[in-house]
This record gives structure tokens, sequence and C-alpha cells, in this order.
């Protein structure tokens, strides 16, 4: 495609808890440039426009020479754990109304007598049973009475209700009655949105499916007033290109689906984390990386292996008790693989009631900030106790355009200090390896879990306070080393620039391997691809679509599925056999034994429809030498080392082949790493860092 001058730009932009990053790539040069603002909660617009308009006098640019623009944001996921979202309605099959709240019968803690639960997004009183019945091999037993549907409209237009759900028994076998009683409401509220369980998440498991099309209904109203307003606001600007949306898979999906199916946004920012360091892993010669990305608010490690993060089928939002499995609302759909642990920049440390130093999992996010921000916080936060070891540079913080408050940092310090009868540096210290402490903990369970040896593989670390603590991390992992690629600071932004557009349809179907019938499960692959480019082809892409299909399996009487990857061909014969030694050989590599008893069953097909990558040719460009790289020095802090007088180098002076024995501190606007003594790094050709622990 010709890119003239006025459309020689991507753009991406992704809010987070505390900043909101920027990506902006030409694509006639491959210059990248990056920004960093601070995120507004009331009205997270507003810091994008800030920012935008800083991030385009930067770069000498305007919004009219933007070809496309892909957005990640935490609105869904703040909707849902700050309750902010629709008033909504649940109609679901007569009998079956507390779902929501018997859910699946499991205490996620089975020795607390007063542990809790999230409360139902739709209330009680707004939860209706319909009179209709599918039975679980797709029949319709009892079809819907309009008369009932009629009495249930009018209690709903009387409630005022913003938005509806609708999830009915067995409805993914089978979705005639849900899309019945939908044209029918439809026709009595015209304008109130609905969310369908057969087309949010038709899969097997009524609880979870019906979780997820009431957290869709609950965000749906606010998802589309907010892209409305957005795409507004950036018209204004002069950008009259697509608006995408980053989804939690890993794709992106243009603003209809997105309005259609916000729930599946809800990890949009961290998947775009995820796949930036996919990609920066493979242009340093390492496929098989940890991903680690910390923050203003929290830090999420994956697993990356041969280049791709790993997929989970499901995932929790709005836990009650927070990091605790089983606690929080189950949501079913596809999503980057990540765990999330309560230690970003502001967290916010505390003592506990045995005086016990905690960091997070309560932040101090953009607003009020850590104290050293100066805009009205007062307790001691990680950033703080960064500052005061020294790491960061308190005039040349996002490249000097904020200032860090030092004595700020050590009053709110002396909250943890005193009672500890330690000096504040002391306890910055306690603070800082703490975190490290907390995150490996995290990462070596999640990587064990994935069958692998952390220390087998690097630590790739990004975000604002990645680089800082990557090497204390990959250190008590045991991990051989660390590589921190350039524009680190603003990583997920630049991953939103990679992602295709990319959609993933399922169906669930049970059914035993031997007794599959591969016309009537081509049927359905079939029928889910022509869905998938519908959806591409809604967005504009047309050409060089790739479909990959695949299918959650369990040997008979297992609760827990294994997704295995179809063959493009009929499941006949040779392929069908394949399929089934195929899940064998990850069974086994998962678990490491394979059962006495091999029957094999499905539940669900998938299909995932993917637009061409976009091209990501970034100049890789310098103008410093090995002398010039160092700016200065200053006193760090390293344990029972105490300060280190340590050099201080600019990220943008170094070129490849630098070595520097740690300690060393280098700086770039919108990142800081550190390598601490008995460390080295070496700046490799594409200007990552690379830190070698051991």
């Amino acid at each position: 495609m010709e890119i003239g001058n006025w459309k020689r730009y991507r753009l991406g932009f992704d809010i987070g808890g505390t900043f909101t990053d920027f990506a902006l790539l030409d694509q006639q040069t491959g210059e990248l440039k990056v920004w960093k603002e601070l995120t507004t909660p009331h009205d997270p617009a507003q810091g994008v426009m800030t920012g935008l308009r800083g991030l385009f006098e930067s770069a000498g640019a305007n919004a009219s020479q933007v070809e496309t623009a892909i957005h990640g944001t935490t609105l869904v996921a703040n909707t849902l754990i700050e309750r902010t979202g629709a008033k909504i309605a649940l109609l679901t099959t007569k009998g079956f109304r507390d779902l929501l709240e018997i859910r699946n019968e499991q205490r996620y803690d089975i020795y607390d007598l007063f542990l809790q639960f999230p409360e139902p997004l739709a209330p009680r009183y707004l939860r209706f049973g319909v009179s209709e019945r599918i039975d679980r091999d797709g029949n319709v037993v009892i079809a819907p009475d309009e008369n009932e549907l009629r009495e249930i409209a009018e209690r709903l237009r009387a409630e005022k209700v913003e938005a509806i759900a609708i999830s009915f028994l067995h409805a993914f076998r089978n979705s005639q009655n849900e899309e019945y009683v939908a044209r029918f409401i439809a026709r009595e509220l015209p304008d109130v949105p609905l969310s369908l369980s057969s087309q949010v998440a038709p899969e097997i498991r009524e609880y979870e499916r019906t979780s997820t099309t009431t957290a869709n209904a609950y965000v749906q109203p606010r998802l589309r007033d907010y892209a409305q307003r957005l795409e507004n606001m950036l018209q204004k600007q002069g950008y009259d290109g697509r608006l995408y949306w980053m989804l939690s898979s890993g794709g992106s999906a243009s603003t209809h689906t997105a309005s259609e199916f916000p729930i599946r946004l809800v990890e949009s920012g961290p998947a775009a984390g995820a796949i930036a360091a996919s990609h920066f892993g493979l242009t340093a010669n390492r496929p098989n990386v940890v991903s680690f990305d910390m923050g203003g608010t929290t830090a999420k490690l994956c697993l990356i292996q041969n280049g791709q993060p790993g997929l989970a089928r499901g995932l929790e939002v709005a836990r009650v008790s927070r990091f605790r499995k089983g606690s929080g609302l189950p949501l079913q759909f596809p999503s980057i693989d990540m765990i999330e642990i309560g230690a970003g920049g502001g967290s916010i440390a505390h003592l506990d009631r045995l005086g016990l130093l905690k960091v997070g999992p309560q932040s101090a996010s953009a607003e009020p900030g850590p104290a050293c921000y100066g805009l009205g916080g007062d307790e001691p936060t990680v950033t703080d106790a960064n500052l005061l070891l020294g790491y960061l540079n308190p005039d040349y913080f996002l490249g000097g355009r904020m200032k860090l408050n030092v004595a700020a940092a050590e009053n709110a310090m002396e909250r943890i200090a005193q009672p500890l009868k330690l000096s504040p540096v002391e306890a910055a210290w306690g603070i800082h390896s703490l975190v490290n402490e907390n995150m490996a903990a995290a990462a070596k369970i999640h990587v064990i879990e994935q069958a692998q040896d952390p220390r087998k593989f690097a630590v790739l670390a990004y975000g604002g306070g990645g680089p800082i603590h990557g090497a204390g991390v990959a250190r008590i992992l045991n991990a051989p080393e660390v590589v921190c690629p350039p524009s680190a600071g603003v990583a997920s932004a630049v991953g939103l620039l990679i992602a295709p557009l990319s959609f993933e349809l399922v169906q669930s179907f049970p059914t035993r391997w031997d007794r599959v019938d591969p016309t009537q499960v081509e049927h359905i692959l079939a029928d889910l691809q022509s869905k998938g480019e519908a959806l591409l082809a809604e967005a504009g892409v047309r050409e060089d679509i790739t479909v990959e299909r695949s299918a959650d399996g369990r040997f008979v009487g297992q609760l827990h599925e294994l997704t295995v990857a179809l063959p493009r061909e009929a499941l006949r014969g040779d392929h069908k056999s394949q399929v089934a030694e195929k899940f064998m050989q990850l069974y086994e590599q998962r678990y490491g034994h394979l059962p006495q008893i091999r029957a094999l069953e499905f539940l669900s097909w998938r299909v995932t429809v993917s637009g061409p990558r976009p091209p990501m040719q970034t100049q890789v460009s310098h103008d410093g030498s090995a002398s010039a790289a160092q700016r200065g020095q200053r006193r760090a802090y390293f344990g029972k080392a105490g300060f280190i007088t340590t050099p201080v180098y600019d990220r943008y002076k170094m070129i490849p082949g630098m070595r520097v024995n740690g300690p060393a501190i280098i700086e770039e606007r919108e990142s800081t790493a550190i390598v601490p003594p008995e460390m080295t790094l070496v700046v490799d050709e594409k200007l990552n860092l690379i830190i070698r622990v051991c």
C-alpha cells in the first residue's frame, strides 16, 4: 500500500491505572515516538487528548496524518471493579434466576467461615425466569410465551433498565429461544442493548456463561458512550481513520465489535504488553521469556514460549479477596494467560496487624499518586522507595517533564520506618526487596504450573517499573539474564501497533472422540469461520486472512480441558488419529503421565480468524558513543553494600556492543534500568539492554 505524507503514521495508546502510554510509528522512516501522560481517572479521554497533543508536538505531526489508531483501555475492568456499570436485568430459564448467587458451589477457602463472594451484577429483583426449555441435545422442549414476555417487558420498562442479559439453559446447543426472546424484547424496548449468551459465550458451563453474559451487559452502555465520545474527540483533532480496540486475547477489533462484546476488552492493556514482549523477545533472539510488566498499579507476568504468549480460556475479575482465585466474577472467553500481583509503582506499603511489612494491593494510582509526585499523596509507595534508594532521578522523571519531591517521599516513608525502628532508606530497601520477592514467587509458580523451569527463561522487563526490579526478580528466579527493550516504559502502547485484527469464536458441542460425527463438526467449524471472516470484513480486512482451528478435550470423567490444534482437513482417517495423538502428547507434557483409561471427549470447538500482522520495522538509531553515554553519577543503595557511587548512563547515547559492569543506572524518559553490583550489561544490535545475571 502506498502511504502518502498525510497518512504516514500508526498510533497506539493505552490507558493504565497511573499513566496513559502512547506510541507513534512513522511508516516511512520506521521512527518510533513515544509519550507518557498521567491518567485522568474521572475522565480517561481527557488524559488521552492531553497526551496526544504532547505526542504530536514532539513528533512534529498531527492527527490528520494518522492512518490507523489502536486503543487499549482499563475502562471495562475498572467498571467491574468499581461497580459503575449500567442498571441491568437478567432473563434466564425459569427456576434458574439465583444461579449467579449459587455459583458453582465451590469455596475458594474451605477454612474461612466468613468468606465473601462478589454481589451479582444483576440484583435479584431484576432477574426474571422465563418459561422455556432446551434439552441437552438442543431440542426445543418449551417455547417462550409471548404473554409472559410482555409482562416481563413492562417490568423492565418500569424499572428503566439500561441493558439486558439473556442466558437460557443449553443455549450453546440451540440459540432459538434466546433469539426469539431477544427479538420480542427489542420490539418492546428498542433502545436497550441486549447481550445473548449464545453470542457472547456459547460454551458449556451454565454459571460461567451467565456470568460472562451479565458482565457484558453491565459494561456495554458505558463502553459504547466512551467509544462514541472518544471517536468524536479524535475526529475534532483531525483524525478520520478507523479506531480499533485491543482484545484480551491479543488481537484487535473494530469499534462495532468492541461495542457488541466489550467484556473481551477486560485485559486489553496487559494483553498488548504481552504481545510487545513476544515481539521484543524475538528481536533479541530470545523466543522463550518470562515477560514482567510493572506499571503504576500492578505487575503482570506471562510465560512466552517460541515467541507466543499462552492463552487461557477464562479469567476472573473484581475479586473480593484480591489475587485469590475463585473469589471473583468468572469470565469465559480467550485471553492471554497472565498472572497479576498488586505491586506497581503506586502500590502502598503498610504494616499489618502483626507489625509485618506488606506492599499493596492498595494503590495510590494517578490520583493522588505517590507522595513524591506532589499531587496530594502522603502514603509510602514503591516509587517513593525507589526514589529514596537513588534509582530514580528526581529531575529527569518523564524526561524532566515531572519533578519528584524527595522530601515528601522521605516524610511518607517515616510512617513505615519509625514503627520498625529503621531509617527511611532502610525501610525503602525493605519495600523494594519485598516487591522483588513477591513477584519472583508468583512468577515461579506460574512458570512451574506450565511444566517449565524458570531457570531456563530470560526475564523481559518493561513498564515504568519493570527495568528497575527486573534484575532483582531474575536473581531470585536464578534466570540467566534480563532483557530491557527500547521504550520499555511504554511497551504496551508499542504492542498495540503489532497486534493483528483477530477474533476467536467458539461453539460447545460435547462428543466422545470415538463417536464423533466429522460432518457435524466440520459444519460447526465452517460456521464459526464464516462468522469470523464477517467480523474481519466489517473491520476492513478481506485478504490475507489466517484461520486456526482447535478443540478443548479431556479424558472422560475429568473436570479440566486442554486445547489441541485441529488440521485444516476433514476429521477423518489419519487426521482424526493425529488429533488424538497430539492430545496425548500435550497431556503428558503438562501432567507428566497418561491415565490408564484413555477415552477422549471434546467439549468445545474453536476457530480463530486473523488479518495480516501489521509491519513493525522500527529504525534503530543512536547518536552516542561509549564515552559519551555516561551522563554522571549518583549514590544508589544496594542492600548490604549500602550506598555506592554509581555511574548513570543516557539510554539514547548507548551503542551496540557497549558493555557496562554493575552497579549502573540507565535512564530514558519513560523508565530506568538498574544493573546491580556483580552483574554485567551488554547492548545488543537492536539496542536491547541485556543484563547478565549469572
